[in-house]
């Protein structure tokens, strides 16, 4: 009978799961999701509550969860997960410290305070920069090798993104200097952040991301306690908003961006940049009612194919 029992087990094919590429396809698409998706939740926040605080509360509630997941996960277990046998060190605490406050609070505050004087549409193509940034960056300090191939799927995911943002261009404006320039400089330092992200040492997720964003709320703490009011006359729906944020795009995502550097490399996963406007705009056209324009479909076409083309796995043998 049990022989009988194991030739039908043998027999029943097994779940597929999804692994390899396909795992790594799919926690960048839920990266796009969530950060798509963000603008929103950031408009209903800065009604009532400023910049720097709005940031300062995202991140520290975003801290918080963190904490409690493993809080959660370390009593469920009976003691603290190691990834890999990782250990928490005062190196690794350095790494994620610095990626936290360069490259995680300040884009946080010069995006921020760069929606003052910039639209939308003008940061968007400022901030396709960061895949640039990342693919030299990654060339020069890990073992990404900038390849044409690599560089003209690049190229082909900028050019989607301006197709993309291009017809808002000229109705808003192309905003300050100043702010254009905050823009820009915050889009190398996400891609400052993506590769050294890749270089510090192995952490589990979640700790690498408490450690990096609980540092960022820190140091923007202390920036909003010094340059502006504590907001005493929020509102109920910017204080849910900001939480939503602390949740979502930064503690989730947060989570997911760390591992699937370390799984995918800096490169692939810069390739967000290009596909969260796309969603944002897919978005309005779905729940907005806002026009279907056929430069969209042709931006979702080329930003698709760069995206391909820049991580194709060459043909072995």
């Amino acid at each position: 009978m049990r022989r009988g029992e194991q030739a039908t087990d043998a027999s029943t094919p097994a779940p597929r799961r999804l692994t390899g590429h396909g795992l790594s396809w799919a926690a960048l698409i839920l990266l796009v999701v969530i950060w798509g998706s963000t603008f929103a939740g950031i408009r209903v926040g800065v009604e009532t509550i400023s910049p720097a605080w709005l940031v300062t509360g995202r991140m520290l509630s975003g801290a918080i969860f963190l904490a409690m997941w493993l809080i959660v996960i370390g009593a469920l277990n009976g003691r603290t997960r190691a990834h890999e046998g990782a250990r928490v060190t005062g190196k690794a605490l350095a790494w994620f410290g610095f990626i936290g406050v360069v490259a995680t609070a300040l884009p946080f505050l010069m995006y921020a305070h760069a929606a003052e004087s910039v639209g939308s549409a003008v940061m968007a193509i400022c901030n396709g920069g960061t895949p640039f940034a990342t693919v030299l960056l990654a060339h020069f300090l890990t073992s990404e090798t900038l390849t044409l191939r690599r560089m003209i799927g690049v190229m082909m995911g900028f050019a989607g993104l301006v197709v993309l943002v291009l017809p808002e261009f000229g109705a808003e404006g192309g905003g300050s200097l100043v702010g254009i320039l905050l823009a820009i400089f915050g889009a190398w330092l996400y891609a400052v952040g993506n590769v050294a992200t890749r270089m510090a040492p192995r952490l589990e997720p979640a700790m690498s991301s408490l450690v990096l964003i609980g540092t960022g709320g820190v140091v923007t703490l202390m920036i909003a306690l010094a340059t502006e009011p504590f907001p005493t006359e929020a509102s109920g729906a910017s204080i849910t908003a900001m939480i939503v944020l602390g949740l979502l795009p930064t503690a989730f995502a947060m989570f997911v961006y760390v591992w699937l550097i370390q799984r995918a490399g800096p490169v692939f996963v810069s390739f967000t940049t290009y596909m969260s406007p796309l969603w944002a705009t897919g978005l309005g056209v779905l729940f907005l009612g806002e026009p279907l324009h056929g430069s969209m479909v042709g931006a979702l076409a080329l930003i698709l194919a760069g995206v391909a083309v820049a991580n194709r796995k060459p043909r072995q043998g």
